[in-house]
């Protein structure tokens, strides 16, 4: 079994408790999201023998994102990788991220 895990650095505030790299300021959200799209493109031929079955994103908090942020890098893993028909896709969220409506955009 193989799975990508992305890890998205951003975070609403600091928790005390946490040992991640994070940061709170978005202003380079959208560059990180491209460098993210940019490494797994450059790192497909790590992954040549393997059937990818998982994508997690955790960080930080991957909820921070835009639905189309998170759509870009799945649809990079797509176009890179070799990926099972209906793969593990997981999303770590704050509770405070979700909504009913934004729920079903990310389903």
């Amino acid at each position: 079994m193989s799975g990508i895990y992305i890890h998205i650095p951003f975070c609403k505030q600091a928790c005390h408790y946490c040992d991640f790299h994070f940061s709170t300021s978005l202003k380079k959200k959208d560059e990180m999201v491209l460098a993210l799209a940019k490494e797994i493109q450059l790192r497909k031929g790590e992954f040549k023998e393997e059937i990818v079955e998982t994508i997690y994103f955790g960080g930080g908090t991957p909820s921070i994102l835009e639905v189309s942020d998170l759509k870009l890098l799945i649809d990079t893993v797509y176009e890179n990788y070799d990926v099972i028909e209906n793969p593990e896709i997981t999303v770590e969220a704050n509770p405070d991220d979700l909504t009913e409506e934004r729920i079903i955009a990310l389903a």
